[in-house]
């Protein structure tokens, strides 16, 4: 008797779940699938700076005797301990992820009930709003003022006192916008006075070319943190990152993560470890975006920018947006419609400048 296969020529109908009819591909990968061959990428949420040397050196080491097993759930008890001093906690507060997107995931997954308001800062990261609908969640959205940094605080309490969860990035992705000491307590006050739950993506915590204010998240009452190394240790394809949270979030997180990917690969988890004891590498980071900035400036210097000193990224003032991104397509340059990240960025354009400064250098020539 033939074994049964399943016909991949069927004409029988097969449709997605209906949590997915609403997931579209990102405005990133619809450009990227039009960009010429050559075309130099200034558009990718990832630094493109070498992978460090002293790391790749560490796998190198870690394989020549590896017993590659998997860890416990929620993570390698010693990594889990290493990151908890980051923030005076227990290991017990720490989950490894796959990365800080699947943090996310399972971090709405873990506290978002269907039809829970999330509110999502305006600008920010194109995939949390999919993230919060695929939680069966409701989306608010909570704009910035136009210069990226004002806040209209009568309104954010507007839409917070509806809202079970704030989602957002700090620094933000793509404005670079960070709190300062004043602004963060004022937020403070609002989440605890309405009792809803900051998620806040902190990967770019450590990638700046000036140090902002680094915020106290114990002050929030109800605080889910997610960090990670893809940005600030060159380690993207590694998938590293974590939850930080109450204990009682963390159970919760630990009980997803069997189900989802059983643990972060062991190497990953090795690697990691010995990563985080090289304070030179987010300092290399930060002295080549440094740089790189002021390549920015020598080619781009006439044009309307916006440039944080936090994250990989500058905003470009157009006229038309999505014209200019087309027209710099063509000269073999992929950049980001500001209105990916929402509708606050919509006549802007955002790059990422942490490339390879002769790279970089040859794209905006192009662009000029």
């Amino acid at each position: 008797m033939r074994p049964w296969r399943w016909n991949v020529n069927s004409e029988m109908p097969w449709s997605e779940a209906k949590r997915l009819h609403n997931v579209r591909l990102s405005t990133l990968r619809q450009i990227l699938a039009e960009a010429p061959s050559d075309s130099i990428n200034l558009a990718l949420g990832e630094l493109a700076f070498p992978f460090p040397r002293q790391l790749a050196d560490q796998v190198i080491r870690l394989m020549a005797d590896a017993q590659p097993t998997y860890t416990p759930n929620a993570g390698n008890p010693d990594l889990r301990a290493k990151l908890a001093l980051l923030y005076n906690a227990h290991a017990e507060n720490i989950c490894i992820c796959n990365g800080a997107e699947e943090a996310l995931y399972i971090s709405l997954q873990a506290c978002v009930n269907p039809g829970d308001l999330v509110a999502i800062t305006d600008p920010d990261y194109p995939a949390y709003p999919t993230l919060a609908h695929l939680a069966g969640a409701e989306v608010s959205s909570l704009p910035f003022g136009a210069d990226f940094t004002s806040i209209d605080w009568d309104l954010w309490e507007k839409h917070l006192k509806q809202a079970k969860v704030l989602l957002m990035s700090h620094p933000s992705n793509p404005t670079g916008f960070c709190f300062d000491e004043s602004g963060f307590a004022r937020l403070c006050n609002l989440l605890n006075k309405y009792d809803i739950t900051l998620i806040v993506d902190t990967i770019y915590r450590d990638v700046y070319s000036e140090k902002p204010y680094d915020p106290d998240y114990q002050s929030v009452k109800r605080c889910i943190v997610i960090g990670g190394l893809s940005k600030s240790h060159l380690m993207s394809g590694w998938r590293i990152g974590w939850i930080y949270a109450d204990v009682q979030v963390i159970q919760a997180a630990t009980k997803l993560k069997q189900y989802i990917s059983t643990c972060s690969a062991w190497i990953s988890q090795e690697l990691a470890l010995y990563a985080l004891d090289q304070a030179e590498i987010p300092l290399m980071v930060q002295t080549q975006l440094q740089a790189n900035q002021d390549l920015v400036r020598e080619f781009l210097g006439k044009k309307e920018l916006h440039i944080p000193s936090c994250t990989p990224y500058i905003m470009i003032k157009a006229k038309e947006p999505d014209r200019q991104v087309r027209e710099y397509l063509a000269r073999g340059v992929i950049t980001l419609n500001g209105s990916a990240f929402g509708s606050v960025s919509r006549d802007w354009i955002r790059i990422n400048y942490a490339v390879d400064s002769a790279l970089l250098r040859k794209a905006l020539k192009r662009m000029q």
